[in-house]
């Protein structure tokens, strides 16, 4: 809802005005006084002052002054019953964009602050656009081809287009925010803001402020009004990010927030409705967390209505080497990367996840740059942390054999991780293990039928049989 500033002394007109501007569906604040309209300029935000040039203590000249010097400077409209060119070129120079001339039509004021907030509408969200912009991540970044990231992908195309509540799950840094933006990006929505929220960042005593606003003295040190979250992305798109660390308290509201899209500031009485698209994040188990009943269950299955998993790094290990390139593209195009260096990092585990491979990226990039010789601009395995390097070591079997060891048990566990990763695309998981599809299906059958793995399932390489009775 669009807010108003009216500055005028003649209080019959002042509530004249008010009156029909409300009915319009606008936001109004009345002052009789310059420094009263300066009060309420430095506590609230407006996006329209229409003041009067001549009031008690001040003239409209000098709080269009003021006015100019606000970070988010509204805009003015001149009031006079003395126009002459001189001061209407004056108002103008000085940075009104419009005056009146007393006695005028309510007719004529209405159209002018309708133009207004039209252009100003265009030029936010324009700037919310160019913002927003700026803050995505690529795209690409996203983007793979093993199975897993073509799912993902697929189920963005699905669901941006439309205004359904999308949950994303994953572990830290495998990019639930990039995620995020993209679907709003794709969405019909583009055009509108995208707000986003992170939760857990937040004590319970603030989050309840930030996400619905409140009202100037509703709580100790609310000292001005304040716009929340849910408002701000009116016709847009909001973010939650870690949803499951919202308190319970919270979550109720938001529940009913989200099933009508209806609430209160924080200290009113006043119901406002928006038109908002969720967009809700988590790295932990919601389903655990409603059993143990830190999570509503209600509230979950609100929020669930179309999950995307996003998978960790370390089970799309094809797509690093592309991940690579596109961050030293980004960030350091004049860098390059060795092929041992890439080889180490699709050996590594990745804890972090994508967000780990920006940061050793970014360290590595830094170290090329600083301390080889000019010229040399290659990340080599010289360049990646020691650590990083002996985490990434292949298993040996002297790690392996200990007491309760079970060859049976790791094969088992190896062939169900390469179906894991292979999102069930047994081709591809016999390819990470290193097997043919149709030895992968035999050890599937002997697994499946509780038998242990049988040697004459073995294939030859020299074209002859397989030996059903091997010495």
């Amino acid at each position: 809802m669009r807010h108003i500033l009216l500055v005028d002394d003649e209080q019959k007109l002042g509530r004249m005005l008010a009156t029909v501007l409300q009915s319009a569906g606008y936001t109004v604040e009345r002052a009789s006084t310059g420094s009263e309209a300066l009060t309420k300029l430095s506590r609230m935000t407006f996006d329209v002052v229409v003041t009067d040039l001549k009031l008690p203590d001040l003239s409209g000249l000098q709080i269009l002054q003021r006015v100019r010097e606000l970070p988010d400077a509204p805009d003015v409209i001149m009031m006079t019953a003395y126009a002459t060119a001189e001061t209407a070129v004056e108002a103008m120079r000085l940075g009104a964009v419009d005056y009146l001339i007393k006695p005028f039509s309510i007719d004529e004021l209405r159209i002018k602050i309708s133009r207004l907030l039209g252009r100003r509408q265009l030029l936010e969200e324009n700037g919310n656009l160019q913002a927003q912009l700026q803050k995505v991540q690529s795209v690409e970044s996203l983007v793979g081809t093993s199975a897993r990231m073509r799912e993902v992908i697929e189920q963005i195309h699905q669901v941006a287009a439309t205004d359904a509540t999308v949950l994303l799950l994953g572990e830290s840094g495998t990019g639930k925010t990039v995620l995020a933006r993209a679907i709003h990006h794709q969405s019909r929505r583009r055009n509108g803001p995208l707000c986003e929220v992170h939760c857990a960042a937040l004590p319970s005593t603030l989050l309840e402020s930030e996400l619905f606003g409140h009202e100037r003295g509703s709580f100790t040190g609310a000292v001005e009004q304040r716009i929340g979250h849910v408002e701000k992305s009116d016709h847009g798109t909001l973010f939650l990010d870690e949803i499951g660390d919202v308190p319970l308290a919270i979550q109720v509201k938001l529940l009913r927030f989200i099933q009508d899209h209806q609430f209160h500031r924080v200290g009113s009485s006043q119901l406002r409705t928006v038109d908002v698209r969720f967009i809700c994040a988590s790295n932990r188990n919601l389903a655990q967390a409603v059993r143990d009943q830190t999570l509503r269950e209600d509230f979950y299955y609100r929020i669930n209505v179309f999950p995307i998993q996003l998978p960790a790094l370390r089970e799309r290990s094809d797509d690093i080497p592309k991940l690579v390139q596109d961050i030293l593209r980004r960030r350091h195009p004049l860098v390059s990367i060795s092929q041992a260096a890439l080889d180490l990092l699709q050996r590594y585990p990745w804890p972090g996840n994508i967000r780990e491979l920006e940061n050793v990226l970014e360290r590595a990039a830094i170290l090329v740059g600083t301390g080889h010789p000019a010229g040399k601009s290659e990340i080599s395995v010289e360049q990646l942390p020691r650590s990083f390097a002996e985490a990434a070591l292949p298993v040996t079997s002297s790690g392996l054999l200990h007491p309760g060891f079970s060859i049976d048990r790791l094969e088992k566990e190896l062939i169900f991780e390469a179906l894991a990763r292979a999102s069930g695309n047994k081709t591809e998981a016999a390819k990470l293990l290193g097997i043919t599809r149709r030895r992968l299906y035999s050890r599937l059958k002997s697994i499946e039928q509780g038998n242990e793995p049988e040697e004459n399932l073995t294939e030859p390489t020299d074209g002859t049989k397989p030996n059903p009775n091997p010495s």
